[in-house]
């Protein structure tokens, strides 16, 4: 019998595409959401800007802190992908 199978994890290096990567240069965060599949209630990558959630997000319930290491994981790709462009 067959089952179906879900990756816990899914490569992050995969969602860096050009348009991803364009799109966090311009700081267009529609696109960047867009490009990356990022919800509209997730953190934007454009706006994390450290490993740990701001002291706001942690009480506010709207679930960034859950979200916040993905994104922030995300983030890292995307700036590892710039550095690697530049040579």
């Amino acid at each position: 019998m067959a089952t179906k199978r879900t990756p816990l994890r899914r490569d992050i290096k995969r969602r860096v595409t050009p348009a991803a990567i364009e799109a966090f240069r311009a700081g267009d965060h529609k696109a960047l959401n867009r490009a990356l599949g990022i919800k509209l209630w997730e953190p934007s990558p454009l706006g994390v800007d450290g490993p740990e959630p701001p002291e706001w997000a942690k009480n506010d319930g709207t679930g960034w802190t859950a979200a916040w290491p993905k994104i922030w994981e995300i983030r890292q790709a995307l700036e590892a992908a710039i550095r690697e462009r530049q040579g």
